[in-house]
């Protein structure tokens, strides 16, 4: 107890509270405040959000490709504690979780009508814009927004002996000036530390549910998703409390290698052809028009691919960013900026695009040479159904079903993993650099983590309203305060870097070659 910070640990769970309570007892009235809320940050303040999104991918290019890419998280003579393909499994399962799978194979369907720079619905150039998008909103220009918190958090930590994981560690002497803002400032985060889960677990349950079912002829229900959730708990009280050494690069290792033998035979035995003349056409369309879907708010449209997705997209993943950061920092020690950089924003980026370039192209083929009008049945049978009926279509579906489900549960279970890991990091005290929180304590992670995905299936089950709608409004409301806070750390984490740069401090790096 004397290394858990009880206070912050309770107003991060009281935060939860606020939210799960409400959604239990009055789902339809909760479901409608935040889908109001949602409506007026995605439409009126598009603007600010990508502003935001600027700035957070703007600070770890220059940082990583100048002369201070050099600078080791630790100092110059710190040593990598994990190998390179280590390093890199374990942030690209932290952070692709469920979601790189679910909407691999689905996310060019929603823009086929919600088009982009309004293109004709269903048009040839309507699906090739579908095919790029969802590379563009899993890609280059996304996976750094998450590098430049972990970079000021591990930077405070190893580099400046910040002594803790919270935002006012990191915030240093303005925290300590106002000690009202530093406590704000750590009951925001902490309550992200057990929300942030919460898109990844919601998209996911019932995807494992729906293949199970499929592979068993057991019908989808509210206790069959309720199920999911118990398993993967079970699962987490295992791998979660173990040190990362022996849980998380076990198993992301493992989860790399079966998602690159799935990618591998959905290739090879679909339309091979198909899926890499698209791909290659769509990784062309990104980089070409990467200034303008950048900037796409579509103020005089009806704003369907900006607001309902792009914005979304872009809040998740600056609300994930001090979470995801925290996980950078603590896996980064030993590296340095560029190395950091590189997995987090191309090895990720790779992974993403390869994934929705096989999965989602295998699926688009489907529909546009197979005759199965999948962007038309989403919106009846949802994503998982949609997900199942695409791998029915896989020679032997029963062992792939089997092998995606495989894949979908370690992906959200090391995303979950490395949550808790984090959150019990921030909640904690007085640790050694190279100490992990207590395994009791994660457990109590563990169980605050679920409260949040519980409450919206309580909420899809007595509203009738679909999981992914509700999990999007609901990220896109809860990521907007800790936005403004990232900004706030990049501000005193150049403000010390710049400090340290003119006295010297980093010479020896700098110079060496």
């Amino acid at each position: 107890m004397k290394k858990i910070n009880v206070p912050l640990f309770a107003m991060g769970f009281l935060l939860v509270m606020i939210f799960v309570i409400p959604a239990a007892v009055v789902p339809v009235q909760t479901s409608d405040l935040i889908s109001v809320m949602n409506s007026f940050m995605t439409r009126d303040l598009a603007w600010l959000c990508f502003g935001c999104y600027l700035i957070f991918l703007a600070f770890p290019i220059y940082f990583a490709f100048s002369k201070y890419g050099k600078i080791r998280m630790g100092g110059k003579d710190a040593k990598p504690e994990y190998t390179n393909f280590e390093y890199i499994s374990m942030n690209v399962c932290s952070a692709l979780a469920a979601g790189v799978v679910t909407f691999g194979f689905t996310e060019w369907m929603y823009y086929v009508t919600a088009t982009p720079f309004h293109v004709e619905p269903y048009s040839i150039q309507a699906y090739e814009y579908a095919s790029a998008y969802g590379m563009f909103h899993w890609g280059l220009t996304m996976w750094p927004l998450y590098i430049m918190p972990g970079i000021a958090i591990g930077y405070m930590y190893y580099n400046k002996n910040s002594g803790a994981f919270t935002v006012s560690a990191a915030m240093g002497d303005v925290a300590k000036k106002h000690r009202w803002l530093g406590w704000i400032l750590d009951a925001v985060a902490a309550f992200h530390m057990a929300s942030g889960v919460c898109t990844t677990v919601g998209l996911g349950t019932p995807v494992i549910a729906q293949l199970f079912a499929s592979i068993t002829g057991m019908e989808v229900t509210f206790a069959l998703k309720m199920s999911v959730i118990g398993v993967f708990m079970v699962f987490l009280v295992i791998f979660a409390t173990t040190p990362i050494k022996k849980g998380m690069a076990a198993i992301s290792k493992f989860n790399v290698w079966l998602g690159v033998i799935l990618l591998a035979l959905v290739l090879i035995l679909g339309p091979t052809n198909f899926i890499l003349n698209t791909t290659y056409q769509a990784a062309g369309t990104n980089l070409s028009n990467i200034i303008d879907m950048s900037f796409f708010t579509d103020p005089m449209g009806d704003g369907l691919l900006s607001g309902d997705w792009t914005v979304f997209y872009v809040v998740w993943y600056l609300g994930l960013a001090y979470k995801t950061g925290i996980w950078i920092a603590k896996t980064s020690k030993g590296r340095t900026l560029k190395e950091i950089f590189i997995c987090v924003g191309i090895w990720t980026s790779i992974a993403c695009w390869a994934t929705f370039g096989i999965l989602g192209n295998y699926a688009l083929d489907l529909e546009v040479n197979g005759g199965v009008p999948y962007s038309s049945m989403i919106g009846e049978i949802g994503q998982s159904g949609v997900i199942a009926d695409i791998i029915s279509h896989l020679p032997v579906p029963v062992l792939f079903m089997a092998g995606f489900l495989v894949l979908l549960f370690l992906n959200i279970a090391t995303s979950v993993t490395s949550s808790v890991a984090t959150g019990a990091l921030f909640t904690s005290k007085n640790l050694n650099q190279d100490e992990e929180p207590n395994a009791a304590f994660k457990l109590l992670w563990i169980v605050l983590c679920f409260a949040i995905p519980v409450a919206f299936l309580l909420i899809e089950n007595a509203t009738g309203v679909a999981a992914l709608g509700i999990i999007k409004n609901f990220t896109t409301v809860m990521s907007i305060p800790f936005t403004f806070m990232g900004l706030l750390l990049i501000w005193y984490f150049i403000r010390v870097f710049r400090k340290d740069v003119k006295d010297g401090l980093l010479d020896e790096e700098l110079k060496a070659k």
